[in-house]
């Protein structure tokens, strides 16, 4: 007689999501962050730090599997409310080494679209990538396809540096001796009132001080379009090697803009975050550079979407450095040509990685792509407590 074949209950998988938690971080705090070279210092602008909202009040996403913990911070409030309130019921039971399923999981409210639903689930994507890396014991890139290189170049982000002050051309050839692939530098309101000679004048010492290193700029969206479209004359004499966000992208005044930037590559996408506007940007061949921010872009599933769209219409990609483990791990999975250097702040960003207990930093202006598990170091927790969770019964 046959005996009956026993079936076994499959077990559980380390990286189904078992409970959510949002923790508590220290405030951003004010003032520039120590260490910052003499050039740069000299120069720099304090940071907004605790004098915005989204920098005073910060959280931690926690997403707790049968196997350990994925974590993503830092969240502003407002998002944090939407990843509890929206994500979290859904989110419970899925498994984060399921990537494609984790877009048709329940959500409750009407938040869609908009920037704080968009950062929210990417939040949550995010938390889910680190999950699945560190229950797998392998790197995000090896998740994504494979790790195709083990360092990346950074550009040196100089908006938090006054280009009027004196001591900036100083700290221009600071940024091209500390070997950074480019500096990108801010048209701030003052200088693109005072006019495109004044412009080419100031922009015209930085560009020098370059030397032949690759020289940017970036006007986070404050022209008029008479301003820009006079702008660009000056932006071409300098040779720069693109102009982010000379005007919001998008639109008619984007269309004439683009219409009239013979010779200056335009760069966007960073605040471009709903996915319909993100497709009818880059094949409308409105653009010449591509940028993204993981954590603002829907996740990095989505942003490696982008990239590789990008990289098809033949549109190199510069992913933007807010979430710049994430952004990391994106140029990891992806060769020099598709993603020739991501974005490091040098201001900001020292502020942002002292949440980290593995905290980024470049070497001759290249950082290196995580080869261990997980997106980046957990975060440094201020509390003993979440001030949410959530758990399966």
């Amino acid at each position: 007689m046959a005996l009956p074949e026993l079936v076994r209950p499959a077990p559980a998988s380390p990286s189904r999501i078992t409970a959510l938690r949002i923790w508590p971080l220290a405030p951003q705090p004010a003032g520039l962050p120590p260490g910052l070279p003499d050039p740069v210092a000299a120069a720099a602008v304090a940071p907004a730090g605790p004098a915005w909202a989204e920098h005073r009040t910060r959280f931690a996403l926690e997403v707790v599997g049968n196997g350990g913990s994925g974590w993503h911070a830092p969240m502003g409030e407002a998002v944090a409310r939407i990843v509890f309130d929206d994500l979290a019921p859904g989110l419970l039971g899925h498994d984060a080494a399921e990537p494609r399923r984790l877009a048709h999981r329940p959500v409750t409210g009407r938040h869609r679209t908009g920037a704080h639903a968009r950062q929210a689930a990417s939040a949550v994507e995010l938390a889910c990538w680190d999950l699945a890396s560190r229950t797998a014991a392998r790197p995000v890139t090896a998740l994504l396809g494979g790790t195709v290189r083990r360092s990346v170049p950074a550009y040196a982000s100089a908006l938090g540096i006054d280009p009027l002050h004196t001591a900036a051309a100083e700290a221009a050839a600071w940024n091209r001796e500390a070997g950074f692939w480019g500096q990108k530098w801010p048209l701030t309101e003052e200088l693109i009132r005072s006019g495109p000679r004044q412009v080419g004048a100031v922009l015209g010492r930085l560009r020098e001080a370059a030397g032949d290193g690759r020289f940017m700029v970036d006007a986070l969206g404050r022209c008029r379009l008479d301003e820009a479209l006079r702008l660009l004359p000056v932006l071409a004499e300098l040779d720069v090697d693109f102009a982010e966000d000379l005007l919001p992208p998008g639109g008619a005044g984007w269309s004439r803009l683009r219409t009239a930037a013979s010779g200056v590559p335009l760069a966007a996408g960073e605040t471009v975050v709903d996915a319909a506007e993100q497709i009818a940007l880059l094949t409308a061949g409105a653009v010449d550079i591509w940028q993204c921010d993981p954590g603002w872009s829907g996740g990095l599933a989505r942003a490696l979407h982008l990239t590789n769209l990008a990289a098809d219409l033949g549109i190199a990609t510069f992913p933007h450095g807010a979430h710049l483990s994430a952004a990391l791990a994106l140029a990891g999975s992806c060769c020099r040509d598709t993603i020739p250097a991501i974005e490091w702040h040098l201001t900001i960003e020292p502020l942002r990685q002292q949440i980290s207990t593995e905290p980024l930093t470049p070497d001759s202006g290249v950082l290196a792509v995580r080869s261990t598990p997980g997106m980046a170091g957990a975060p440094v927790l201020t509390a003993s407590a979440p001030a949410f969770e959530v758990r399966t019964r």
